[in-house]
Formats: C-alpha cells, sequence, structure tokens
C-alpha cells in the first residue's frame, strides 16, 4: 500500500469491474463519444458499483473502515450482478447523471446489509457512466431572458437510443477501496478478496 497522506478525500468502498465487464463500460463510452460535449466520462479505468462514500476520512476511521471491509470480505462467496439498461437521474426537471442500473440481487442485498455505514439515503445500485453537463455551463443561444435547457436535453434520446437494450453480467469477487491521491481521483488502495468459496 502507498504512503497515504491523512485526511484522505473523496473515499469510497466499492464492487469494481474487472476483465470483460471493464471493457464492456469503456466500449460504451466511446460509443457515446460523439456526445463527448453534453457529458464528462466516468474514470474508464476504474469503473465500479459504490457501497458507501466518505467525502474525508482520517487516520483512525480509515483503519476501521479497512478492518471492516476485511470482514465483510470475510463473509461473502463472489456473485453475478446485472447491467439491466440505461437511464438518468437528477433534480429539479435536469439530469444530472447518466447511470447503468444494476439488478436487484440476494447477494448484492447481503454485501449492502453486512455494510455497517450508512448515509440516510435509500441504496439504489448503479454504475455511473458519465456526469451530465450543467445548463448554465452553456450560454442561451438566444439572450439572457431565455431559459437554456442546456445541451444533454437535445442530445438525450439520441444517447439513450445509443444505449438502448444494454444487458451483461459483471461478476465480483472482492471489495475496493478508492480515495484520491496526490491529486488523482479513484485511485486504487486495496481489494478485499470475497473468502466464502
Amino acid at each position: 500500500m502507498q504512503n497515504l497522506t491523512f485526511p484522505l478525500r473523496s473515499v469510497f468502498l466499492a464492487l469494481p469491474l474487472e476483465g470483460q465487464p471493464k471493457w464492456q463500460f469503456q466500449a460504451l463510452q466511446e460509443e457515446l463519444k460523439p456526445f463527448a460535449d453534453s457529458l464528462r466520462f466516468q474514470n474508464p479505468q476504474s469503473p465500479h458499483l459504490t457501497l458507501m462514500f466518505w467525502p474525508s476520512v482520517g487516520q483512525l476511521e480509515y483503519q476501521g473502515i479497512v478492518q471492516q471491509a476485511q470482514k465483510i470480505a470475510s463473509l461473502h462467496a463472489p456473485f453475478t450482478m446485472k447491467v439491466t439498461g440505461a437511464e438518468t437521474f437528477g433534480s429539479r426537471g435536469e439530469d444530472h447523471v447518466l447511470f447503468l442500473p444494476v439488478g436487484f440481487s440476494e447477494e448484492l442485498a447481503r454485501v449492502k446489509k453486512t455494510c455497517p455505514w450508512s448515509d440516510g439515503r435509500p441504496f439504489a445500485p448503479h454504475i455511473t457512466l458519465a456526469r451530465i453537463a450543467h445548463p448554465q455551463d452553456v450560454k442561451s443561444p438566444v439572450g439572457d431572458h431565455v431559459p437554456f435547457t442546456g445541451r444533454f436535453t437535445i442530445v438525450k434520446k439520441k444517447v439513450m437510443k445509443t444505449l438502448e437494450g444494454i444487458a451483461f453480467d459483471i461478476p465480483v469477487d472482492r471489495l475496493r477501496l478508492y480515495a484520491e491521491v496526490n491529486g488523482v481521483k479513484q485511485t486504487k488502495l486495496e481489494d478485499f478478496v470475497f473468502a466464502v468459496r
């Protein structure tokens, strides 16, 4: 493990996509490249399903997270998640995230349930493909007095058509801890391999 400077920022525990599912994720991003001015792509090297996120973590808290992650991994066997299509979510009528929903499974529910942390929100398993460029990033072509809905609304139908019918399996055999290290977000810190065979 690398030398870490605390507090660590943007720490999260996740189920990583490896091998074929990672390539499929990257291929989807390639297909969406024509819409790149409307999308800020998730790092193609670290696709994942987040179980828990911490904005900032001190050294003692980090040690506790590592111990809990080891314990969680010791309780579970490898399983397969299923991507089922593509969707967007946001607020106040604006889309903010383009994502791949992951279908419910008993195994995924058990893994989440053994995580002792909560952010107070319901668990909605998904894999982020891209963040959507915000309308305020774009000047209205017809002047400030006319609201401008942003670029994504113009291309949304084409984007969703490109992703239509997406479905693939994601074998999972580990938890992975990530954080921002030396200004690099989503740096892999440690893996915790599922121990039940």
